[in-house]
């Protein structure tokens, strides 16, 4: 960052601050709102109490102290409708860079004081002293981007870097998402979504849509991103070692069935054999079971858990909090009392010899089925 124009190694320091590093990193460094300038008032029509955009040649300027010892720069500027004053309170710093007879472009609210006042939140230098173009207001209208910024490095400077090497930046910028990809999705390619974040246009009043489109692009790649590192993931995990292969018998499952004070739903029936499926496979199971409160996803997980205790494992039934694990418990204490199965209880609360006994059985194998707080 440090080597490109306007930078620095001060300024880069700043930029990094912001996780700025790279002349990529500057490119995702959107705007996080935008400041609509993009409709011209005519001076003459610049209301008190409303937040307008005027564009006119500046006539005088000043500093003016006052008995706070504030110090305000101050600038007359004039259009063909006629004129207006403009008061920046704390900035006397812009007397050094505003002149008489430039083209400005200041937007902000307009109050009373002594008559009608500008107060500016932005402004913009369109063209020097000695450049007589540009007279036509109607053509100046903008839309200002205002960044994330830091000690150091304000919105403006960010601004004015950004625009300085946009068109560099993305000359050089590739798009992962094929043509056919994005056409389905409705997105623009990257370099114009880049550009329509960082610099939008305001011709026909089109500019913040086109923001918009250039954020649903940047949407798009974050979910694509996401689920290349799933689809990663999950490859790495079927690469890992293998899993246990469990073995159907047919023992604590079907006495559980049987023994059940309900039939099961389509849903859970479905559920229990798509997860039987996984466990006889010897693959890692990447499955996570959803479905709203009642609808019997405990009986689900104790099917999974007796599988595994049939094939000599130990299952582990875990909960958020105590009272949960402690519902939990008494459920399937029930369920697993025709088994002849005790679920073993650890929670915090219990006593240090009621926890070492649980840890004992658990350690020995004597557990088959353990309820636990996660947390």
């Amino acid at each position: 960052m440090q080597y490109l124009k306007g930078v620095g190694p001060h300024r880069a320091e700043a930029f990094a601050k912001l996780g700025v590093r790279t002349i990529e990193d500057l490119l995702y460094h959107v705007p996080h709102r935008y400041l609509d300038a993009s409709s011209v008032t005519p001076i003459a029509k610049a209301a008190v109490g409303k937040e307008v955009t005027v564009v006119g040649r500046v006539v005088s300027k000043g500093v003016i102290p006052t008995r706070s010892r504030l110090r305000i720069f101050r600038a007359i500027i004039k259009d063909d409708s006629g004129v207006i004053e403009c008061a920046w309170p704390g900035q006397a710093f812009l007397d050094r860079s505003i002149e008489p007879g430039q083209l400005l472009l200041v937007t902000g609210p307009v109050k009373f004081y002594h008559g009608r006042q500008m107060v500016p939140r932005e402004q913009i230098i369109l063209a020097e002293a000695d450049d007589p173009g540009g007279e036509s207001t109607e053509e100046h209208g903008v839309i200002l981007p205002v960044y994330s910024a830091t000690e150091g490095l304000s919105h403006r400077q960010i601004r004015r870097i950004v625009s300085e090497h946009l068109d560099e930046m993305l000359a050089s910028v590739p798009d992962p998402v094929p043509e056919a990809l994005r056409k389905s999705a409705g997105v623009l390619p990257l370099a114009k979504a880049l550009r329509a974040l960082h610099k939008p246009e305001a011709k026909d009043g089109g500019g913040l849509a086109a923001a918009e489109e250039g954020r649903r692009r940047l949407a798009l790649d974050e979910v694509l991103d996401l689920q290349l590192v799933v689809q990663r993931a999950r490859q790495l995990a079927k690469s890992a070692p293998k899993g246990p292969t469990f073995v159907v018998r047919k023992d604590l499952t079907t006495k559980l069935k049987d023994t059940l004070p309900f039939d099961l739903t389509v849903g859970q029936r479905v559920a229990v054999r798509e997860i039987t499926k996984d466990m006889i496979a010897g693959e890692r199971m990447h499955r996570l079971l959803m479905g709203d409160v009642g609808t019997g996803k405990t009986v689900v997980a104790l099917f999974a858990m007796l599988l595994a205790a049939e094939n000599g494992y130990q299952a582990v039934f875990m909960a958020p909090t105590e009272l949960l694990a402690e519902q939990h418990a008494r459920t399937l204490t029930e369920l697993l009392k025709p088994l002849g199965i005790v679920p073993e209880l650890l929670l915090g609360r219990l006593g240090q010899g009621e926890k070492k006994a649980v840890r004992m059985r658990v350690a020995q194998g004597g557990a088959r089925i353990v309820v636990v707080r996660t947390r």
